[in-house]
């Protein structure tokens, strides 16, 4: 029986970081000229082998354009590890707005940023524009306008969102104008859904949703919640789902939990669940398992259940593949299982191989057997091949063998095409293990 072996089997694990309005202000940027009309409607080694087989802007007139000095040096405390507040002018919106531009501190730049924005009033609002007006309104300056139209909303939302149309168009428009709805709602609900609900904005309602669900759940989250279920089935409701989840999670697991059960469309529920799993499993994994444990039955669990094994196992993985080889037989002992070998393969690939090999073959473990063979590949293509014709699913192991085949290919070119002649492996499938797709820079550093 052949051993495979490798040295300083080191993986790096990376977490994509979701982030609402990730988008935000994307699209075209318009620059100068005065804003549109408003509306006048309110409103390891590898030794174990695998068993067989808010006003109007300057009301129409061109904001002139100003350099910014670079006034005010900051003289708050600078200790490193020993951060003061900074302390914030009194003076005008400009003068304040001045001091936030030319704070290198991240920290304290963000601090001047909210007080001045605290400050924000119809009556100092062309102020605070002539600033704006020098700070593009792309991706990189997302949070700075946040706060600026979250202020603004909450004395003239509908000056707000034609600022917003004024400076971008299509998608981006759309994500700020959201910003702007979120503030509109936390001050006032009912106005911001009959803005939203109007005909002519049906072709971003979708969108804005996302920021009248946020602002409205932190004025009334009973609300809130009412109108997301009341809703259609689609991605973007089970998006907004998550939203009320995490909002429902600031009161305490067992409120959020209970929520979470009361939810009659199974499509929300499932949501609803997974949002808690991925918000908690991590940190907090035994409670989260408790509490799965009692709906192991329910399809709309089965994402949840796959969550919980992936960061379960980030931390613990023997733990993880002991509370799910304990489960009852069924889909999310299945991919429970399989989230768990992920990771596992990752941190100790022998004791994975060990635990597969231990369990008897069948469609039941051919996902997990995919899961580790294509983990094994990046370090052992050779060893992986193994494991990957040993899944008993033949769609699924034609699906190993390509991804492990190119992995291989990708490693050590000779082998692979001695082996290919007698691998009795098709035509077709030994032509796509020879021409492996290029890996991006991501997927590279992924693999180191």
């Amino acid at each position: 029986m052949r051993e495979f072996g490798f040295r300083g089997y080191v993986w790096p694990f990376f977490s994509a970081l979701l982030l609402f309005g990730a988008g935000y202000y994307l699209g075209s940027s318009k620059q100068g000229g005065s804003g549109p009309e408003r509306s006048s409607e309110p409103s390891v080694p590898y030794s174990v082998p695998p068993q067989s087989a808010k006003t109007t802007v300057a009301k129409d007139e061109a904001l002139e354009k100003r350099s910014i000095p670079s006034t005010q040096e900051f003289t708050g405390g600078t200790a490193i590890g020993k951060i003061q507040a900074p302390r914030v002018s009194s003076g005008t919106m400009r003068e304040m707005l001045d001091g936030f531009l030319s704070e290198p501190n991240p920290v304290f730049k963000s601090a001047k940023l909210a007080e001045a924005m605290k400050e924000l009033s119809e009556e100092n609002l062309n102020e605070a524009l002539e600033v704006f007006e020098s700070i593009p309104f792309g991706f990189e300056n997302a949070q700075e306008y946040r706060m600026f139209l979250y202020a603004w909303s909450q004395f003239d939302p509908l000056g707000a969102i034609d600022y917003c149309k004024s400076r971008a168009s299509g998608i981006g428009a759309g994500f700020a104008v959201s910003g702007v709805i979120e503030g509109w709602a936390a001050q006032n609900p009912q106005e911001a859904l009959q803005w939203v609900e109007r005909p002519d904005n049906s072709g971003m309602a979708k969108l804005y949703n996302f920021g009248l669900v946020k602002g409205w759940a932190s004025r009334d989250l009973e609300a809130a919640s009412a109108y997301v279920l009341s809703m259609k089935e689609g991605e973007e409701t089970e998006k907004l789902t998550g939203i009320l989840t995490d909002f429902y999670g600031r009161r305490g697991f067992e409120n959020a939990s209970a929520w979470a059960e009361s939810i009659e469309n199974p499509k929300f529920k499932e949501a609803a669940f997974l949002k808690l799993s991925r918000s908690l499993a991590r940190d907090n994994p035994r409670q989260v398992a408790g509490w799965l444990e009692g709906h192991s039955d329910g399809k709309y669990a089965v994402k949840a259940f796959e969550s919980l094994g992936a960061r379960w196992s980030e931390t613990d993985p023997e733990a993880a593949i002991t509370y799910f080889t304990e489960l009852t037989k069924g889909k999310t002992q299945e991919v429970g299982v399989k989230s768990v070998i992920g990771n596992w393969a990752k941190q100790d690939p022998l004791a994975a191989g060990e635990w597969l090999n231990a369990r008897p073959a069948g469609p039941e473990l051919d996902s997990a057997l995919m899961e580790y063979a294509t983990m094994v590949s990046i370090k052992d293509g050779a060893a992986a091949m193994e494991w990957a014709v040993s899944i008993s699913d033949a769609k699924l192991q034609q699906s190993a063998i390509r991804k492990v085949g190119q992995e291989w290919y990708r490693q050590d070119k000779e082998s692979v095409e001695a082996w290919l002649p007698r691998s009795g492996l098709e035509e077709s499938m030994q032509k796509s293990i020879r021409n492996p797709p290029k890996k991006n820079w991501w997927q590279k550093l992924s693999d180191d």
